[in-house]
């Protein structure tokens, strides 16, 4: 049979604007944002001549007034999965590597981006708004943190929940959740990404095996956590809390490596040893690792 791809990016590049906005760009607090929906639903993706495809439609936000908040905007990509492309006509803007990775909005207000996909999975796309002006034409600061946008393709069994730190004091975003699915002890998979607390769920992560597996969670500078028998098969809810901080190596072991390099970087500002999370480290990280210290994460056990 003939290839179809080339029939699939006639259709993506010629196919009118007419899906409505998926989400409305504009100004909140002083600062340029998504302003809904707040938080973005699961996208289904459409399986279209083997591929996994969905079109989202991207606005300005229209305020009481009737006028648009901004007249100009640039969509940054922070984060993506691997395996998800996003297109603006015949041109890659979201990718994992190898473009721009930001488009500027078009003078109308108005923008479409097609996503795909290969394989079946959930996928996601963080992105920030930066380089906005507003009605006057003036510069409006960038963004704060990440909006993200999940987009499911096919029925993958995935796992998704909460992720929580009550020792950290600092933005989660920065730091590095890792889910590795075990059958005994032996690992079949792992996935990373980053938790994002303000989206429909800090993490959304599929899974490429079904039935009865152990599941570790590691969040970097914590001790791991872990459930056993645990289903895998469709969507499955676990919630993750990470209570005891100070693992700032991340070899899941609080002990004199992690108190050394807090030592070394003490009463600077390096985020590797800071262990709560607080933009400094001072007494507060080493009377962290001191009280955790012995401790090992339930990964390793």
């Amino acid at each position: 049979m003939r290839n179809l791809s080339w029939l699939v990016s006639i259709l993506f590049i010629a196919a009118p604007a007419w899906a409505h906005w998926d989400f409305l760009l504009g100004i909140r607090n002083g600062r340029a944002a998504v302003i809904l929906p707040q938080p973005h639903p699961l996208q289904s993706m459409s399986l279209i001549f083997g591929q996994y495809t969905r079109e989202l439609g991207i606005e300005y936000y229209i305020a009481e007034n009737g006028l648009s908040q901004l007249t100009a905007a640039t969509v940054q990509t922070v984060w993506v999965s691997p395996g998800l492309t996003g297109r603006i006509g015949s041109v890659d803007v979201v990718c994992r590597a190898g473009c721009a990775n930001a488009f500027a909005m078009n003078e109308d207000g108005h923008e479409h981006i097609r996503f795909r996909a290969a394989q079946p999975g959930i996928y996601i796309w963080d992105l920030r708004v930066v380089n906005a002006r507003d009605l006057s034409g003036n510069p409006v600061p960038d963004m704060e943190g990440v909006y993200r946008i999940y987009l499911r393709a096919g029925n993958p069994n995935y796992l998704y929940g909460g992720v929580s730190a009550p020792s950290y004091q600092g933005d989660l975003y920065p730091l590095n959740l890792t889910l590795q699915v075990r059958q005994g002890s032996q690992p079949v998979q792992t996935v990373s990404l980053p938790p994002a607390t303000n989206a429909l769920y800090a993490y959304m992560a599929s899974v490429g095996v079904s039935g009865v597996h152990t599941v570790v969670a590691k969040l970097d500078k914590h001790l791991s956590r872990r459930v056993d028998n645990l289903n895998l098969s469709g969507a499955v809810q676990v919630n993750w809390a990470f209570p005891v901080a100070g693992d700032v190596n991340n070899d899941d072991t609080i002990d004199d490596a992690d108190l050394l390099a807090v030592l070394f970087a003490f009463g600077s500002n390096d985020f590797e040893a800071d262990a709560n999370g607080d933009g400094v480290v001072d007494d507060a990280d080493l009377l962290l690792v001191l009280f955790n210290f012995g401790a090992s994460g339930e990964g390793n056990g």
